[in-house]
């Protein structure tokens, strides 16, 4: 018995020198990349496919203005964290993930927030992203969505209107016919369709599934004659009804 417990703590020992000597040969090499100073910033933007409204210079650019550009800095000195905070505090960008590599790059993954709505009041241009956050009118976003004019604050455009752009997007029968969506007064929301200059009359933004519909029967089962008036509105705010106004 007495052999088996040396040989034990034998094994042991060795286990313990062993770990030991290999902590000090890599503690040397820790202390070497904490001091390794920080080359280039790599961009990584997740949904470059489907959109890209920022090059990796407005990334770097962004990062010198805040006072976190990392290059040239030390491992140590660069703080993560208030990278990733800072960039996800920007208004086209949707979240930020950031590590050093091996040979002293900083890495950011990133996606960008898409547009659903571009609103155009007396005073603003901007745009409402997916997720109900205002986003500036930026040179680079492009895309083809719902225009809004008119009377809107920031509740309606992030609200109700975001609501029906997001319904507008996934109908396809209206949503290569809508021109624009206008709100010339409260509670008065009004459609402009694609190559028409009737106004069609929605009221409150409450109905519109059923309104639309209702518009729509009205084209199909119109004879030529009616078809052919040329409509100063269509009023669609009162319940299995369609006004036209010359």
């Amino acid at each position: 018995m007495r052999v088996g417990w040396k040989s034990i703590l034998l094994i042991l020992a060795v286990l313990v020198v062993t770990v030991y000597v290999g902590v000090m040969s890599v503690m040397p090499r820790d202390r070497d990349a904490h001091q390794r100073r920080c080359q280039q910033i790599e961009c990584y933007f997740e949904d470059s496919t489907v959109h890209r409204y920022m090059t990796d210079q407005q990334v770097e650019k962004y990062l010198r203005q805040v006072g976190l550009n990392p290059v040239g800095k030390t491992m140590s000195e660069i703080n993560l964290q208030a990278i990733e905070d800072s960039l996800q505090a920007h208004p086209i960008l949707a979240s930020a993930d950031c590590y050093m590599t091996i040979d002293g790059n900083l890495c950011i993954h990133l996606t960008q927030r898409t547009p659903i709505v571009h609103v155009m009041t007396a005073t603003e241009n901007y745009f409402v992203a997916t997720d109900r956050g205002l986003v500036p009118a930026w040179s680079t976003i492009r895309d083809t969505v719902l225009e809004v004019r008119g009377l809107l604050t920031h509740e309606q455009s992030c609200g109700e209107v975001a609501d029906f752009a997001e319904w507008l997007a996934q109908d396809t029968v209206w949503r290569d016919q809508v021109d624009y969506l206008w709100l010339p007064e409260p509670h008065r929301y009004t459609l402009l369709l694609v190559g028409d200059t009737t106004q069609v009359l929605l009221g409150d933004l409450r109905e519109y599934p059923k309104q639309l519909r209702r518009l729509q029967r009205f084209r199909e089962q119109s004879d030529e004659k009616v078809r052919n008036i040329a409509y100063r509105q269509l009023d669609l705010r009162f319940d299995d009804q369609v006004i036209g106004r010359h």
